[in-house]
């Protein structure tokens, strides 16, 4: 009876309207019939309207525009479609966010039956495959907002006429089970789903965040700012507005080879049809299977290369560079990220560089000498004597490659995120991927106070020019006040730059717009470690897979895997890590950290393996500290 009623309202709203035949009534009475869902119907007499969505329809999973159309059309004519549908949506501002656009998502409906099809840029749909679609989502929008979503969007035009499922005769489930196979989430698991900060972030950003999504750079870009502003958020939300405006192919990459995978859940959510045109991948792993497929291929022999290394250094260099530093580590460092990382060939080259003063260590042109005779050339030798080529040799041949035979299948839009902990050698590669020239679609984000690598390059000395096109985020959306203003004590500020060389923002500048937060630290000897972090994981209040513990060390990483499962808590490296949520404890150092977010960390702190450099060091916590949202426990351990 209650489902009876609800029919018979829905089909005198809709009788109001002239022009709409049969089918239209039928696809527009689907949303009407459940709760929280609300349509906007163009009042034009020529009905479907030409150039323009038919209908929106606006609900806990999305806006969905409603295009009447034979399955034939051309892709090209929807475009202008998405484009007005768009600006109906724009400024929508329900909070102190504003609607995102381009998380519309375009729906071609035809009479006869289809299978749903996309193409990334719209999906086309029958009657029997549209209610799965409009509700078979996880829920992006709660009740109100969806409902203050379509009443912003009516107010602000005439050309639509809203009818609102909130104003059918009031009962509860009125529609069977089954009908259109899928049930409401009910308001408190759709609360919990929103907690999650990229849930929000998928459809409201912030008025600075969402004019820098649709930015138009024409060029080579970069987006800076410190930690918790959005960098990743509006390169991500970047590449879904290019995949629903333009059919070409998207790269995200990073130096740090778990990082893409971790952005590509984010991405999947936010254009999830357009999948198979978005590559995630580590720079490397790019490199070595562009390489593959270009007929070249260069072994992943990691221990070789470190026993090649080590084999020089007891051999030949240990004598005389341990003097000068004692650590392998540090002399294998500045063979990678400065001599190699900055691809100099030539020992003058190297006695000209701006090198910094790593470690506090100051090179002259004899000590310069030293490493390169002692320690560079026999390292060089020993390699090509092996058969041997370093990740760096990766990267310079892939260049050359490019640069001799570009991309058959080019790339519409290249993001590298983190790019801050790059070598010189790495960033002239991923220009050269976006195809090399002053117009390539090129987005580089990162922050230089992150960067927990040493080395040092300006994009001007690789050739890629950004002069004008770029912006630096301010406001941290991220963390709880609480734990901006821990991670603001960490005096980690010395070389803070936007990436070029000019003056970037620092962390400590940042102001937090989410209140309240919890953050704590005390010093424990070792073997009191374990049993403290397991009260702070238990009595925290937030669940084990919203945790993470961040490490120094690996081998510390590696302990705390072994132990918590001995205690009941399920964990997963961050080696592995994907973004999905799931209930394990997240576990791994800073390094695998970097670019991800927890709402609760628990940060293990071996000062001993710090490295040398006090800044360095500095940055590594401010950034494991900056990974919480909600919630931050820092140990150090004592010895």
């Amino acid at each position: 009876m209650r489902f009876e009623k609800r029919r018979q309202w829905v089909e005198e709203q809709l009788a109001a309207f002239d022009s709409l035949s049969p089918a239209h009534r039928l696809f527009l009475s689907v949303p009407l019939m459940r709760a929280g869902w609300h349509v906007l119907i163009d009042r034009s007499r020529a009905y479907p309207p030409a150039g323009h969505a038919g209908a929106f329809a606006v609900g806990p999973t999305g806006v969905f525009a409603f295009v009447f159309a034979d399955p034939t059309l051309d892709p090209n004519d929807l475009t202008p479609i998405r484009v007005r549908a768009e600006e109906a949506f724009a400024n929508v501002t329900p909070g102190r966010n504003q609607f995102v656009p381009h998380m519309i998502e375009l729906l071609v409906l035809v009479e006869r039956g289809e299978r749903p099809a996309s193409d990334g840029r719209h999906t086309t749909l029958d009657l029997t495959t549209l209610p799965p679609h409009l509700f078979g989502s996880t829920a992006q929008l709660t009740r109100q907002r969806a409902r203050d979503l379509a009443f912003g969007a009516a107010t602000r035009s005439d050309r639509y006429e809203l009818i609102s499922a909130d104003d059918a005769p009031s009962a509860e489930n009125i529609v069977p089970d089954g009908l259109f196979a899928s049930a409401d989430l009910h308001d408190d698991a759709r609360a919990r789903i929103l907690q999650r900060p990229f849930k929000d972030w998928m459809t409201f950003l912030d008025p600075q965040q969402l004019e820098l999504v649709t930015r138009k750079f024409n060029g080579p870009a970069r987006l800076s700012g410190p930690a918790g502003t959005g960098k990743s958020v509006v390169a991500v939300h970047r590449m879904a507005h290019f995949a629903k405006h333009n059919p070409g192919r998207m790269l995200f990459t990073s130096f740090v080879r778990t990082l893409p995978t971790y952005h590509q859940s984010g991405f999947l959510q936010l254009a999830p049809h357009a999948a198979d045109r978005a590559q995630f991948v580590g720079l490397h792993s790019w490199a070595r299977t562009f390489l593959h497929e270009r007929g070249i291929d260069v072994e992943d022999a990691e221990g070789k290369i470190e026993t090649a290394f080590s084999d020089v250094w007891r051999r030949e260099a240990r004598e005389h560079l341990d003097p000068i530093h004692h650590s392998p580590t540090y002399w294998k460092d500045e063979i990678h990220r400065i001599i190699k990382g900055l691809g100099l060939t030539e020992l003058d080259e190297y006695k000209r560089v701006e090198r910094k003063n790593r470690h506090g260590v100051i090179l002259d042109g004899r000590h310069r000498k030293l490493v390169w005779q002692t320690l560079f050339e026999p390292y060089q030798a020993l390699l090509k004597e092996r058969g041997l080529a370093d990740f760096n040799d990766l990267i310079t041949t892939a260049t050359e490659e490019l640069r001799a035979a570009p991309l058959d299948d080019p790339y519409g839009l290249v993001v590298v995120d983190e790019v801050q902990d790059f070598t010189f050698v790495e960033l002239r590669l991923t220009h050269q991927i976006a195809g090399g020239t002053p117009a390539s679609p090129l987005l580089l984000v990162g922050d230089g106070q992150q960067q927990v690598y040493p080395g040092g390059w300006r994009m001007s000395d690789a050739g890629i020019p950004i002069v004008g096109r770029g912006a630096i985020l301010r406001v941290n959306y991220r963390n709880r006040e609480a734990i901006l203003d821990f991670a603001q004590q960490v005096n980690a500020l010395n070389t803070v730059d936007d990436l070029d060389g000019a003056p970037g923002f620092s962390l400590r500048d940042s102001e937090a717009v989410l209140p309240e937060g919890s953050a704590t630290m005390e010093t424990l000897p070792a073997n009191a470690v374990d049993a403290r972090l397991l009260e702070q994981i238990r009595d925290c209040g937030f669940a084990p897979g919203d945790i993470a513990v961040i490490t120094t060390t690996g081998n510390d990483a590696e302990h705390h895997l072994k132990v918590l499962p001995r205690k009941g808590f399920k964990t997963l490296s961050l080696e592995h890590y994907d973004g999905t949520d799931d209930t394990r404890v997240k576990v791994g150092t800073v390094h695998r950290a970097k670019g991800m977010d927890f709402a609760a960390v628990m940060h293990i702190v071996r000062e001993s393996a710090l490295p040398d450099d006090r800044e360095l060091a500095a940055r590594q916590i401010m950034v494991a500290r900056s990974r919480a949202r909600d919630f931050v426990w820092e140990c150090r351990i004592q010895g």
